[in-house]
C-alpha cells in the first residue's frame, strides 16, 4: 500500500515523495513524547502540488477512511501535531520564502525558519515579537497553526494578534484568501451560492447563534491555544476568519501564505534578575511587576538551573565563545551567591524595552530596589551579554534536557498550563505538591507574568512503570489547574496530549460547537485528524515512545 500510494502522489505532484524507512523515521517524531510513523512524506513544491494533493485525498477518502494530510514544518511541536499515520505534508523544503517586508507588515510562506524571517525583518529595524522558545528552529507556519507567544507576549500578545490575511488551501482542493470582513462584505460573501459562500454563511450562523456562550467559554486567563477560537470570530463588526485559522493546528485547512503586521525593534534593553527564596507573595510581587510594564516576564526553577550548573560547558558553548573558561568567569558572581545564600528556589526575569537606554537603566533600578524591599535577592545585567545567559538558561534548558540528560527522555504532557496569576501563591505551592507526590524529575520554566508554566518531566519511558504516570498526573494536575479557571494551554495547542481533554475544560455544549466546525470545513476529516478534536487518550497513550 505505501508503494502504491507513492506512486500514485508522485504522479500528481511536481515535488518529491518518499516512502523510505529511515526518512519515515525521522518524521515520525517531533518535540513530543510520542511517535507514530507515516506512510508517505511529500515536499510540496508550490501551490499547485498542495491543492493537487487536497484533492487526491479527497477522492481517495471514498474507499480509504485512513488517508490524511498532515502538515509539518520545523517538527519543534510539543504534543504530536505534525504526526499522523498516513501522508506527511513538509512546507518547510520548498514553501519557505519571504515574499515581502513592508513598512509594517510581511508577506511570508509558511516553512520559513522564524530566525531567517527575522534576520530579514530586523534590517528594517521590524519584528514579529510572538515567538516562542524554539525561535531558532521553527518556522513561521508552526507559530501560527499553534498560536504561538513566548517571552515577549506580556506587553505584545499572541500570533493571533499579528496575523492579519492568510492563504489557505479548503477542502475542494482551491486556495481561498481569508481576511477580516466588514458587515457589508460579510454579507456579500454570504448570498453566494459558491462553496466559500457556503461555508462563510454556516460559519457566521454557528458563531452569531451562540456568541453568548463562546464569549463566556474562553478562558480568564491572557493566553490560551486550547480548542477552535470562536469567540474572536465575530465581534458584532468584523467577521475575521484568521483568527479562526490561527492555533486550528492544520485541522481546518492548509496554510499556503501569511501576512503578518510587525512592530518597531527597540534598540535597548536593561534585565533585573530577581532570586526568590520564598513564593509565599509571589502573586502580590508579580502583580505590582506587571504594573511596571515590562516588555517579558519570566521564570524558571531551582531545577532548571541546577540543569544548566551539571551541563555547564554544554551550557558555555550555546554563549558562543570560544574560550569557554574566560567565560566561566563571567558566571562568578553567581557562584558566590549560591555560595553565600543557596540556590534559590525561583528566577525571575524582569526585562525593559525601549529607545532611550538611560531611563531603562533607571526603570531597572527602581524595579531592584522595590524587590529588595521585599525579601528578594537580585541582580542588574550589565550589558547584552551578560544578561544572554539568564536567557538561554530559560530559552535553552528544554534542548539541554532532550540531549544531555542519559538513560531518560523529557515528557512534555503538563507542559503548557496556564491560570490567571493572581492565583499564584495559591496555585503553585499545590502544583508542587501533586508533582512531587508522583515521585518524578522535572523542571519548571515559563512565563510567570502570564501565570504560564511549562513542566517537563524526565522518565525512563521504556519502562511500563514510568508510562503509568502520565494518566493520572496529567488528570491531577488538569484537574487543579482548571479548578483555577486556568487554560490546559497557553501556547503549545492541543495535539495528541490535549485534545482529549477538550470536553472537560470547555464543556459539552461548547465542545460540539468545536466539532461542528471541523465539520463545517472538513467533513471528510482528511486534514491532520485526531487534533483538536476526536482524538482519544487511549490512542494517545498507545503511542507514547519507548526510546
Amino acid at each position: 500500500m505505501t508503494r502504491a500510494l507513492r506512486e500514485s502522489l508522485q504522479h500528481i505532484i511536481t515535488g518529491e515523495v518518499t516512502d523510505a524507512q529511515d526518512v519515515r523515521k525521522v518524521y515520525s517524531r517531533d518535540a513530543s513524547l510520542f511517535e507514530i510513523e507515516p506512510e508517505v512524506v511529500v515536499y510540496p513544491k508550490n501551490v499547485e502540488d498542495i491543492k493537487a494533493l487536497v484533492r487526491f485525498v479527497g477522492e481517495r477518502r471514498a474507499f480509504d477512511e485512513n488517508i490524511s494530510l498532515t502538515v509539518r514544518s520545523g517538527g519543534t511541536d510539543m504534543t504530536g501535531g505534525p504526526l499522523n499515520e498516513s501522508i506527511i505534508v513538509d512546507v518547510n523544503r520548498h514553501l519557505n520564502q519571504l515574499k515581502k517586508v513592508g513598512s509594517n507588515y510581511a508577506v511570508v510562506e509558511p516553512g520559513m525558519f522564524y530566525r531567517d524571517f527575522e534576520k530579514e525583518t530586523l534590517k528594517k529595524k521590524l519584528l514579529l515579537p510572538s515567538f516562542p522558545a524554539s525561535r531558532e528552529t521553527c518556522t513561521i507556519g508552526g507559530m501560527v497553526a499553534n498560536n504561538s507567544g513566548g517571552e515577549k507576549t506580556l506587553q505584545y500578545g499572541k500570533t493571533i494578534d499579528y496575523v492579519t490575511e492568510l492563504k489557505v488551501v479548503l477542502r475542494d482542493g482551491n486556495e481561498y484568501v481569508l481576511k477580516s470582513l466588514t458587515e457589508r462584505e460579510l454579507k456579500e460573501k454570504i448570498q453566494h451560492d459558491t462553496f466559500e459562500g457556503k461555508l462563510y454563511r454556516d460559519l457566521f450562523t454557528l458563531v452569531r447563534e451562540h456568541n453568548e456562550i463562546l464569549k463566556n467559554a474562553r478562558p480568564d486567563v491572557t493566553k490560551n491555544s486550547a480548542g477552535y477560537n470562536l469567540w474572536d470570530v465575530w465581534d458584532g463588526e468584523q467577521f475575521n476568519m484568521p483568527k479562526l485559522f490561527v492555533g486550528s493546528q492544520g485541522t481546518l485547512g492548509i496554510i499556503t501564505e501569511i501576512t503578518v503586521r510587525l512592530v518597531p525593534a527597540q534598540p535597548y534593553r536593561s534585565l533585573v534578575v530577581a532570586f526568590f527564596d520564598e513564593m509565599g507573595n509571589l502573586a502580590e510581587i508579580v502583580d505590582e511587576l506587571r504594573a511596571r510594564k515590562p516588555t517579558s516576564l519570566e521564570s524558571f526553577d531551582d531545577k532548571t538551573l541546577r540543569v544548566a550548573t551539571k551541563f555547564f560547558f554544554s551550557f558555555l558553548k550555546l554563549m558562543g565563545s570560544k574560550n569557554l573558561f574566560s567565560l566561566a568567569w563571567k558566571f562568578l558572581p553567581e557562584f558566590w551567591m549560591v555560595l553565600r545564600s543557596g540556590v534559590p528556589k525561583l528566577i525571575v526575569l524582569i526585562e525593559f524595552e525601549g529607545k532611550d537606554k538611560a531611563v531603562l537603566q533607571e526603570r531597572a533600578r527602581e524595579t531592584a530596589k522595590f524587590l529588595n524591599g521585599r525579601g528578594v535577592r537580585t541582580r542588574i545585567a550589565k550589558n547584552e551579554y551578560d544578561a544572554r545567559k539568564y536567557w538561554l538558561m530559560r530559552r535553552e534548558s528544554f534542548n539541554l534536557l532532550r540531549q544531555r540528560i542519559k538513560g531518560k527522555q523529557t515528557a512534555p504532557f503538563i507542559d503548557d498550563i496556564v491560570v490567571h496569576p493572581k492565583h499564584l501563591s495559591v496555585f503553585l505551592p499545590k502544583l508542587y505538591e501533586v508533582l512531587e507526590k508522583h515521585d518524578l524529575l522535572y523542571t519548571i520554566a515559563g512565563h510567570i507574568g502570564d501565570g504560564n508554566f511549562h513542566i517537563i518531566p524526565l522518565m525512563t519511558l521504556d519502562k511500563e512503570k514510568e508510562r503509568a504516570k502520565i494518566e493520572p498526573l496529567m488528570n491531577e494536575v488538569y484537574k487543579l489547574t482548571l479548578s483555577f479557571g486556568g487554560s490546559l494551554t497557553g501556547e503549545h495547542n492541543d495535539g495528541l496530549i490535549r485534545t482529549p481533554y477538550m470536553e472537560q475544560m470547555f464543556g459539552k455544549e461548547v465542545h460540539q460547537y468545536f466539532e461542528q466546525t471541523k465539520k463545517l470545513f472538513d467533513p471528510l476529516n482528511i486534514f491532520n485528524p485526531r487534533k483538536k478534536v476526536g482524538g482519544t487518550l487511549a490512542y494517545a497513550l498507545k503511542h507514547i515512545k519507548r526510546e
